[in-house]
């Protein structure tokens, strides 16, 4: 009884094995080309670039009338001419969906650098909580350091974090309504929604002069809050890749984007400029004690420049990706 027991283990553990095997040979690149296309770069340009770049939008957003129409990443090369620079871009993408695939970096390959672009908002409650995370968290588990078979499985069982559209908005007002915001001064509102509550941009007639005040509270729910490095997710995942970066000896350069610091000053003061330094700041001085190197791009782009004005992005058109560009290279140099 027992021995064939034994045997219908051996049985199914060969089976899986060979399945394992197959689907890697046979179908997994194609899964990673349609859904996992940070990994499939990855296995692209690692045995040919000494440089990774990690981005989202920022990196190939270009402005319509650009006549210099090279990415960020295209900018750093150009300026590196003694190296390789590989791209790995996606829209939307943060530090928690860089990390599994930085975990994959080969110790056979060529790299010896990372970049990782690090945008603000992205540890904001609105990009937390943002309704196309859960899709963001399906394609992750095909990026997931595990068996790629084990990786596909987990997809078709959504073993992911799998959380409606309903619980993230809740989870989003909740913090919204509840965190304290802490200023070394007196400060009229004691939360986000306090502060997007109360009218603005009022003009001669009593009237709130309504685009600029709708405006104005996106930036408010894009920067008015304070990094907590003990439950914010986003600084988990930050630690996480230097841990990552020194456990495979890899220099890391944090790149902080630009925000556009003009509008947040004009549309909302100085109390918003004051948070987004506060957290450029807190990340500096974190993460450079912890060994990697930071750029602090916060402030480089003039608001001129921000490709769009009637939002929160960071798309510059080309005089921005260049400055932040030259930023990155001259640490590099």
């Amino acid at each position: 009884m027992v021995r064939k027991i034994s045997i219908r283990i051996l049985i199914i553990l060969a089976i899986l094995f060979v399945s394992s095997i197959a689907y890697k040979k046979l179908f997994m690149l194609n899964d990673l080309k349609e859904h996992g296309s940070l990994l499939y770069s990855l296995l692209e340009t690692q045995n040919k670039s000494d440089i990774l770049y990690f981005g989202e939008s920022s990196n190939f957003w270009i402005s319509e009338g650009d006549t210099d129409r090279r990415t960020i990443s295209e900018m750093i090369q150009s300026g590196l001419p003694g190296h390789t620079v590989g791209t790995l871009n996606q829209s939307a993408f943060h530090a928690g969906m860089y990390l599994p695939v930085i975990q994959q970096i080969s110790e056979d390959s060529k790299v010896k650098t990372i970049i990782v672009t690090l945008n603000m908002r992205t540890l904001d409650q609105a990009c937390i909580n943002f309704r196309n995370e859960t899709a963001l968290q399906q394609e992750k588990a095909f990026y997931m350091p595990r068996p790629p078979m084990i990786n596909r499985l987990m997809v078709s069982l959504h073993g992911y974090e799998n959380v409606t559209e309903e619980v993230r908005d809740k989870r989003m007002w909740y913090a919204w309504e509840h965190d304290t915001l802490r200023f070394p001064y007196e400060f009229e509102f004691k939360t986000l929604k306090d502060w997007c509550f109360a009218p603005k941009h009022i003009k001669a007639d009593g009237t709130e002069d309504f685009p600029k005040r709708e405006l104005a509270d996106h930036y408010i729910k894009a920067y008015a809050f304070q990094i907590n490095t003990a439950t914010n997710p986003r600084i988990k995942d930050l630690d996480n890749i230097v841990k990552t970066a020194k456990e495979k000896k890899l220099k890391l350069v944090f790149n902080i984007l630009s925000e556009n610091m003009h509008y947040a000053d004009s549309l909302v003061g100085k109390d918003l400029v004051f948070l987004m330094r506060q957290n450029r700041d807190l990340l500096v001085e974190r993460y450079t004690k912890m060994g990697a190197i930071v750029v602090d791009n916060l402030e480089t782009v003039p608001g001129y420049d921000f490709a769009e004005k009637n939002w929160t992005t960071e798309h510059y058109g080309q005089l921005g990706r260049r400055l932040i560009a030259e930023k990155v290279i001259e640490v590099l140099k």
